[in-house]
């Protein structure tokens, strides 16, 4: 009877949230969660490598450079690489009769950073920095790194090549001094906490949580936000500060399990980033059965393990994503794709986010078939649509700030009428850094790059809530967005079905 009552709760839910899938429809999303142990034995991908050479590749060359398993976890990048690079090769007027191609650095990355952990080691808290490094190669390639800062920062600390960074920005990689040959193509989040702010306080949620890290970034959102919380009424119940270090974490664990747990707040902001203390701190409320109206950031676009479900609308991480365009092309690239010429199973992309196959959830009949046992073949009739998330939309957009910055030394080098191989690799890696920090650009979904990253930007962020339903299917609706720039009453947008279907604002 349990069972039956569980399985009725959780068909329900799933066919309410299709309703309001139906009534937004460019703006839902379904993913099916990865099995806790498929990637245990394999290796993480650290980094990209772009090169321009001056002939067409064979069609076997992905194949021999692409020689091991990359974990499913990492496989939207490798898409996007394949996709990016495919575009910009076939595009007459930004790399002329030049082939750009890449290769990556995988297998053995994590004997790589454990090296790089010898040589970078910590004193009183600060990165110990080698000063000296040699090459003896004469042109520059351009490394794409992310998602993670810290492992980028090791990266860039045993380089001197012109190094992208596709994950969320991070005021860490910002050393100029030490590190002029890194650059971050993610938007800041400047007006993030004035966005979360804006969504409780249209909920009227004035008695709320904060986890953070216990790092710089951590500390400045902290104080960004309570100084807005305050400017709005909204008091903060708790702070907890989540230690870096995993030694320091355990001894305060139950501290921190206590405070969520026995807290009347029951909307809890979480900022920082994943495969950290913090995500281990909130895997342990997961398991613990804390249920709370979680606000974070996309990084954290995450499916539970729960196995009970309720029919709360706000049943789910609500999450706050840069806006990005669709590109229409990467549905044809990847239903068309060459898989003699790139070396990839189309199917891995049922672990993301893809577009909802509306004509499906229109269909009563087809709706009526969806059980607990057979998520698979429900989705099965879903077409593979993937939508990319913040951190391959970066990685889409680095390898255009890459094409970019070569077109323009190239055609400094033709107007100069110096040649690539009579410039030291140093000198070359210099002039390409250089070039790329002051890179703006229209991407060819009509999107404004700007490598310069001035503060006022408005950057816009899309407002998402999500659903976990039996066997690891999760669903993403878009409920709302804020735009900085906009007169302040019209920053904030709440869909209206939403609110229709609350029947108001509060909870």
């Amino acid at each position: 009877m349990k069972k039956l009552c569980a399985f009725t709760i959780s068909f329900l839910s799933l066919k309410f949230s299709l309703i309001l899938c139906c009534l937004t429809e460019a703006s839902c999303f379904w993913r099916i969660k990865n099995s806790e142990d498929s990637d245990g034995d394999l290796q993480r991908e650290c980094h990209f490598y772009l090169w321009v050479i001056d002939k067409p590749i064979e069609d076997n060359f992905y194949n021999s450079v692409l020689n091991f398993r990359i974990s499913a976890s990492e496989y939207e990048f490798l898409l996007v690489m394949f996709f990016a690079t495919d575009e910009i090769n076939k595009n007459p007027y930004l790399l002329p009769n030049i082939t750009l191609i890449f290769s990556i650095v995988g297998g053995h990355c994590h004997d790589l950073l454990r090296g790089l952990d010898q040589s970078y080691t910590q004193i009183n808290g600060r990165v110990n920095f080698v000063n000296y490094f040699c090459y003896l190669d004469d042109s520059c390639n351009i490394g794409l790194t992310g998602p993670s800062w810290k492992k980028s920062l090791k990266l860039a600390m045993d380089s001197s090549i012109p190094m992208v960074f596709f994950g969320p920005f991070n005021p860490n990689l910002r050393d100029h001094d030490r590190l002029p040959h890194v650059h971050q193509v993610a938007p800041k989040d400047t007006h993030l906490s004035h966005g979360m702010v804006s969504l409780m306080f249209h909920f009227r949620w004035t008695w709320i949580g904060l986890v953070i890290s216990d790092d710089d970034q951590g500390i400045q959102f902290l104080s960004d936000l309570r100084e807005e919380s305050q400017r709005h009424g909204i008091c903060l119940a708790f702070v907890n500060m989540i230690p870096e270090n995993m030694q320091i974490y355990m001894t305060r664990a139950t501290i921190y399990d206590k405070q969520i747990m026995t807290s009347s707040a029951k909307v809890v902001i979480i900022y920082g980033e994943m495969n950290s203390t913090l995500e281990v701190s909130f895997r342990r409320w997961e398991d613990l059965g804390a249920r709370r109206i979680w606000i974070t950031t996309s990084q954290w676009d995450i499916i539970l393990n729960k196995n009970e479900f309720t029919l709360n609308l706000f049943h789910g991480p609500i999450t706050f994503a840069h806006h990005k365009v669709e590109i229409p092309k990467l549905r044809n690239f990847m239903q068309t794709m060459n898989t003699a010429k790139y070396p990839v199973d189309i199917s891995h992309t049922i672990l993301e986010w893809n577009y909802f196959n509306f004509s499906i959830s229109k269909n009563s009949s087809k709706m009526d078939l969806f059980t607990s046992n057979n998520t698979l073949e429900w989705t099965a009739l879903h077409n593979y649509d993937m939508a990319m998330s913040d951190e391959g939309y970066n990685l889409y957009n680095a390898v255009y700030v890459a094409a970019h910055t070569y077109h323009e030394h190239i055609l400094q080098q033709v107007e100069s009428q110096k040649k690539v191989e009579h410039n030291r690799y140093f000198t070359a890696c210099q002039q390409v850094s250089s070039l790329m920090k002051t890179r703006v650009f229209t991407n060819p979904v009509g999107e404004l790059v700007n490598m310069k990253h001035r503060e006022n930007q408005c950057t816009e962020y899309d407002i998402f809530i999500i659903w976990n339903f039996p066997q690891g299917l999760g669903l993403k609706l878009k409920i709302g967005s804020y735009i900085p720039c906009f007169p302040k009453s019209q920053q904030l947008h709440i869909s209206d079905d939403l609110e229709w279907a609350m029947g108001g604002t509060s909870i």
